[in-house]
């Protein structure tokens, strides 16, 4: 039976040696396929045989993007394609949805139905990137998604309204992933399913903060690049966070340590703005990575009512918190009663870096420090003398340093979790002096 013929879904008669490999698959692979491809490609395979000519319509996956799969493709040039492309694949539903699409001239009506029909056709993931020097705004008057199929969520180039991120409507959402938006107007961001949340390059609002409710999450991954630090409500489910706010973060009071200097005029504090905001939300967390600028004051303010950190197994610090001020670290060991593994960043450039190990007898610990701690390392640049500063503080805990070696960041290192906040030292936007 030739492949023309052969049953829809059922493999095809062997070819031929140097044959048509990829035609002899069944059907549903081959609509699996062509959901990798940008989808220009995937509806030109109709013209390979008879069999293929309405194989596209069913593929698994659309994909708006550029022809080598990765770059934009400029919105003026996809849209009367797309527009062709929704009405002739009819209803199969679908997996993926990724729009990747250059900033000029995009027509957010458009753009709006293209996504209302792949959420009416059942789909997993939906991507969408919109690129550009500066945020555009995509849903301005929109409701928040609903869909009952919707696990996976990646947003770029975005202004968010202040329902949008409302995902009570998306009771399967477990993947959240936001990139250079702005949540200028976003009041909250509130899922009950959402299990992973990353926010890099978040900009908010600069007199109020946006509130971030979503009691199931199990991983958080927070970069505040402008404006006031979101609060953190409680995750009682949180494995994993990463924390890193930068030095043009609107928390900062050149009168106060606590944001509470008591001028109206302050740019910096908010009045009556005094609950905690980060540190209590991510208590539960096993571990946390903290990278932030030693003048933002949330973090200091928040230690004033510092939570027990009750299953903090690791924890990494940049040297914001350790040099020359050690009470925060020394406050958040203090909280961490099941703590093993410590480890503090000190400013270094590049991709290479110094690991000392330290050498310590847990049963010598002060008993404010948990005994189940089991390994300390300081990373730093060679020849940077503030690691000193580190070092004399943590003698004081009878942890001593002998040893040391030269790594470099590899793809598979740890610290590129905290390395692509902004380079370590840059996280915090100092120099260092």
């Amino acid at each position: 039976m030739s492949a023309a013929k052969s049953h829809k879904g059922a493999p095809a008669a062997a070819p031929a040696s140097g044959g048509d490999q990829i035609g002899a698959l069944p059907d549903e692979i081959l609509h699996r396929v062509l959901s990798f491809l940008p989808a220009q490609q995937a509806v030109q395979t109709c013209v390979l045989a008879r069999r293929w000519i309405h194989l596209w319509k069913h593929a698994t996956g659309l994909r708006i993007v550029g022809p080598d799969g990765n770059a934009p493709v400029p919105f003026e040039a996809a849209r009367e394609f797309v527009d062709s492309l929704l009405l002739l694949r009819g209803a199969s539903p679908l997996e993926i949805f990724e729009l990747k699409v250059a900033r000029a001239a995009v027509d957010v009506r458009r753009m709006r139905l293209w996504i209302r029909y792949a959420l009416q056709h059942e789909v997993q993931e939906l991507r969408l990137y919109i690129h550009g020097r500066t945020p555009t705004w995509a849903w301005p008057e929109d409701p928040p998604l609903a869909s009952r199929n919707l696990t996976c969520l990646e947003l770029h180039g975005l202004v968010f309204n202040h329902e949008f991120l409302d995902f009570s409507r998306c009771p399967a959402l477990q993947h959240l992933k936001i990139k250079d938006c702005s949540f200028m107007f976003a009041e909250r961001i509130s899922s009950q399913s959402l299990k992973h949340l990353h926010i890099e390059g978040g900009r908010f609002n600069h007199s109020s903060r946006t509130r971030i409710h979503v009691p199931n999450l199990a991983s958080l991954w927070l970069q505040v690049t402008d404006g006031r630090a979101p609060v953190l409500e409680k995750m009682p489910m949180l494995i994993s966070a990463t924390v890193g706010i930068l030095a043009t973060c609107a928390d900062c009071c050149s009168r106060s340590n606590y944001g509470d200097c008591g001028n109206k005029s302050c740019r910096g504090c908010i009045q009556d703005d005094k609950s905690p905001l980060i540190l209590c939300g991510i208590s539960q967390a096993e571990a946390f990575v903290l990278a932030a600028y030693a003048k933002v004051f949330i973090l200091r303010r928040d230690l004033k009512w510092c939570p027990t950190f009750s299953r903090l197994k690791s924890l990494t610090l940049c040297e914001d918190w350790c040099v020359p001020d050690v009470r925060g670290l020394a406050c958040i060991l203090e909280h961490s009663p099941v703590i093993e593994e410590l480890r503090l960043l000190v400013f270094f450039k590049g991709n290479l870096y110094k690991v000392m190990k330290g050498s310590f007898d847990p049963k010598e610990l002060p008993s404010t420090i948990s005994a189940h701690l089991k390994r300390v390392e300081v990373l730093c640049g060679a020849g940077d003398g503030r690691v000193v500063e580190v070092l004399k503080f943590l003698s004081i805990l009878n942890i001593s340093f002998s040893s040391s070696e030269y790594r470099s960041l590899k793809a598979d290192d740890k610290l590129l979790p905290l390395n692509s906040i902004g380079k370590l030292r840059c996280i915090s936007g100092g120099t260092g002096n």
